[in-house]
C-alpha cells in the first residue's frame, strides 16, 4: 500500500478507478496476448494505427473515466492530453482478468450502452467465448451474440469499416 501512495504500481498490475472504486488487477498473459491479437486484426483490416488504442484513458462526461483493453476511435477523434472522449469511440473490447468479471459483464455493459458505444466485445479467456454487444440503449445493449473461440467474430463499425477477428489463436486460461 505504501508503494501505491507514492505512485509506484507493482509490476504486472493495472490500476483503474471505476465508479469510485480503485481496482488493481494484474494483467495476465492471456489478456496480453488477446489484446495483441485484437490489435493485429484491426491492423489487418487496415484501420489506421492512431485509431486503435490499448489502455488509453477515455473520458465519460459526468462519470468515471475508463481505460479499455482496446478502443477503436472514429476518424478525426479529439485528443485531450493523453485521453479521448467517449463520443469518438466506435468500439471497445475488454478482456476479463478474472472469471465472471462483474466490471466487464455488468457495469461496463451499462456504462458503454448508456454512452452510445455502438460495439462492445468481451473476449473471455476463462470461457473461451467472445460476447459481441450492439444496439446500445440507456441500460445496456439490445443485441448480444456469443461466438466461441475458434470462430470469426466480426465488428461492423459505424464508419463502414469491417474488422473480422479470427479467434482460433486466442489463448484460453488454464487455471
Amino acid at each position: 500500500m505504501d508503494d501505491l501512495v507514492r505512485g509506484v504500481i507493482p509490476e504486472g498490475y493495472q490500476i483503474e478507478l471505476f465508479e469510485g472504486t480503485v481496482i488493481m488487477t494484474p494483467q495476465g498473459p492471456e489478456q496480453s496476448r488477446t489484446v495483441f491479437r485484437l490489435s493485429s486484426a484491426a491492423e489487418a483490416a487496415e484501420l489506421p494505427a492512431e485509431r486503435v488504442l490499448s489502455d488509453v484513458l477515455i473520458k465519460f462526461p459526468g462519470e468515471n473515466d475508463a481505460a479499455p483493453d482496446l478502443t477503436i476511435l472514429a476518424e478525426g477523434a479529439t485528443r485531450a492530453g493523453n485521453s479521448y472522449f467517449s463520443h469518438d469511440v466506435l468500439a471497445v473490447v475488454e478482456v476479463p482478468s478474472e472469471p465472471d468479471d462483474d466490471k466487464d459483464y455488468v457495469r461496463n455493459v451499462r456504462k458503454y450502452g448508456r454512452y452510445g458505444i455502438r460495439t462492445y466485445l468481451v473476449a473471455d479467456p476463462f470461457k473461451g467465448v467472445c460476447t459481441l454487444m450492439t444496439e446500445p440503449y440507456a441500460t445496456g445493449y439490445g443485441k448480444v451474440q456469443e461466438v466461441p473461440y475458434g470462430e470469426t467474430v466480426t465488428l461492423y463499425l459505424d464508419s463502414g469499416e469491417v474488422v473480422p477477428i479470427d479467434t482460433s489463436t486466442f489463448p484460453v486460461h488454464q487455471g
